[in-house]
């Protein structure tokens, strides 16, 4: 009987785990809920300190546009003004989604430039007041962000959701990124493979980015110039002696042993960002409504089905984008041509009289 008690167990305990297997997804979901719950419960405990604060120092305004709301103190900022400016971009970017703002109001403290006090961390925004109705009315756009309610885009982006249309010098800047970034990931999609892009924006499951993004000769070169300190210290010491000497394997496995997260991103932020923008635009202005109601998995199958096209159509348009945006290059005149040769020649000529350049 003492030879059967084990397995009784064993059996037992694999009957009442079976079922919590199939669960996991659903347990992880309600998780990641909670998270989002917890992290708005917190800014609303932060945003009645910030009340109570704002009470003992003279009261506050309440400024409303749209579902934009705005606790502001006293003073001669052109909140209102602004944030007329702001609504109607923050809406048309999020359509419906935008609500949710309704329930999440931004509290301010605006400053004398002459004192500029201090604010407490956490508790509110500073913005000079003497800024102008322009530069507020981008700064209240760039706090109007969504990003919080779903946990994998912010993990994704890499930052905050910043609503926007004028893509034009987002896009340029991913050009640079494209023809630049010592990605192999980077160069092939530049060259037009889709497939390419999506690992470089890490829009499937990236089961191993060190391979996904980078060829031999860029591991190598990450191993040595970006980790090789910290490898060292870690007791990596003669594999990353074996990656110097040419081997492929070492650097792999030394990139493969670094934390979730920190090897370099081929392509950052600011791509994301105008993938983002793309989805929008070509999914119009319930787009951010369908993404947060898209379940839980690989982002390019989320922003596509959001966007109501093909992932390979979605990722094709921002390449196309991108491509669009390609930076002018500024002509030199013909006479500065001229004038840039005949300092070379005088230069070139001051140096081999020079006695460094004679032969005694």
């Amino acid at each position: 009987m003492s030879d059967r008690l084990p397995a009784t167990c064993c059996a037992v305990v694999l009957t009442l785990c079976a079922p919590l297997a199939g669960q996991i997804p659903q347990l992880r979901a309600r998780a990641d809920s909670l998270l989002v719950e917890w992290q708005l419960a917190k800014q609303f405990a932060d945003l009645q300190d910030s009340l109570r604060l704002g009470r003992e120092r003279g009261g506050r305004d309440t400024i409303r546009a749209g579902a934009l709301t705005y606790l502001v103190n006293r003073s001669p900022l052109p909140l209102a003004q602004a944030a007329a400016i702001a609504w109607p971009q923050v809406e048309r970017f999020y359509g419906p989604a935008a609500r949710a703002f309704a329930q999440r109001p931004f509290l301010i403290q605006a400053v004398d430039p002459d004192t500029n006090e201090d604010v407490p961390p956490g508790r509110a925004i500073k913005i000079l007041w003497n800024t102008d109705v322009a530069p507020l009315a981008r700064a209240l756009v760039a706090m109007a962000d969504l990003g919080p309610l779903d946990a994998g885009l912010g993990e994704w982006l890499g930052g905050v959701v910043v609503p926007r249309f004028d893509s034009g010098p987002g896009h340029a800047a991913v050009y640079v990124q494209l023809v630049t970034a010592p990605s192999e990931a980077a160069r092939r999609c530049y060259r037009g493979d889709r497939a390419a892009c999506r690992d470089a924006l890490s829009l499937s499951a990236m089961t191993d980015p060190a391979s996904q993004w980078y060829g031999p000769a860029e591991r190598r070169a990450l191993v040595l110039t970006q980790y090789g300190d910290f490898l060292r210290r870690t007791s990596h010491g003669l594999a990353v002696r074996s990656c110097e000497q040419g081997s492929n394997e070492s650097c792999l496995e030394l990139l493969r042993s670094l934390a979730p997260g920190a090897l370099i991103q081929p392509l950052d932020y600011q791509a994301r960002l105008t993938l983002l923008e793309t989805a929008v635009r070509l999914g119009g202005a319930e787009t951010f409504q369908r993404f947060l109601a898209t379940p839980p998995g690989p982002m390019g199958r989320r922003l596509a089905a959001a966007a109501r096209v093909s992932e390979d159509s979605l990722v094709g348009r921002w390449r196309n984008d991108v491509l669009s945006a390609r930076p002018t290059p500024v002509p030199l005149p013909v006479l500065g041509a001229w004038v840039a040769l005949g300092w070379v020649i005088v230069f070139g000529t001051c140096g081999l009289g020079s006695s460094r350049w004679r032969v005694s």
